[in-house]
């Protein structure tokens, strides 16, 4: 396997030990979701010097038929009506937020393109078992990542209580955050912090524009009437100029408190 990004992690202990189980998984016939070739797909679509936006979830599809390498997109070819819930919740959010029609695709390379990385805490999962390969050993290699990508300053979107362990390794001078649930159905409609209703898409590309980055282009292929790619440049140009707040999202909600290495909250 021909390893992406260059990190400690894979010359550690830690990927020996995820190594052998997913072997022991191979051997065993257990299938799991992404296959080995797609496992790290995430990182071999957008390159550490490309990211722009990173948005973190919890860990992939444990449905075989959707799984690809990154966070909540699947492939092509796979008609609106059966989309998973998840992704489905995304898509509402995406509509509502920029006015453009539900797309007829759930595959986001066009966002991976454009340096928005997708990637799932935990990589792998068991198919048919969510939360099956929450291995410690890969908290070292999430962590990696989210510190390696926190010294260039960018904007991180934590959704879910599994992204959200690893929010103190980023730098707050340096980058923007984002806290929400996971879109999950059953996450967006039992937290304090719905996904639903908090602006992503927008709120991100607010966020880009204070740092000077360009905005993402989240439209998708396959749409009935695409509006321009810079609407969305032109959307919540409201926000308070803080560029280092926890956004609140649209329902008024706080979307977490995160403090300083002095303990002091920042908001």
């Amino acid at each position: 396997m021909i390893y992406p990004w260059k990190l400690n992690f894979w010359q550690s202990g830690e990927w020996q030990v995820c190594n052998e189980r997913i072997k022991d998984m191979e051997k065993a016939g257990i299938k799991f979701n992404p296959t080995r070739e797609l496992l790290f797909d995430a990182l071999r679509r957008t390159q550490p010097g490309d990211v722009q936006v990173a948005i973190i979830g919890q860990d992939p599809y444990p449905q075989t038929q959707y799984a690809t390498g990154r966070a909540f997109s699947i492939p092509s070819g796979i008609p609106p009506d059966q989309f998973p819930p998840t992704l489905r919740t995304i898509f509402n959010e995406y509509c509502s937020d920029l006015r453009y029609p539900f797309p007829r695709t759930g595959n986001l390379q066009r966002w991976t393109d454009q340096g928005v990385l997708l990637w799932n805490a935990i990589p792998i999962v068991r198919s048919g078992e969510s939360l099956s390969c929450d291995w410690d050993e890969w908290s070292f290699l999430t962590r990696e990542i989210i510190q390696r990508l926190s010294e260039r300053g960018i904007v991180f979107a934590f959704l879910g209580a599994v992204a959200k362990r690893y929010l103190g390794e980023v730098d707050l001078t340096k980058n923007e955050i984002i806290l929400t649930s996971h879109p999950s159905p059953r996450g967006s409609r039992n937290s304090k912090t719905p996904f639903e209703g908090s602006r992503l898409f927008s709120t991100i590309n607010d966020k880009l524009h204070a740092q000077g980055l360009e905005a993402i282009d989240w439209r998708l292929p396959d749409v009935s009437s695409p509006r321009q790619s810079n609407q969305t440049r032109e959307r919540g140009s409201g926000l308070d100029g803080d560029s280092h707040r926890i956004l609140d999202n649209i329902t008024g909600a706080n979307l977490g408190d995160v403090r300083d290495a002095r303990g002091n909250v920042i908001r």
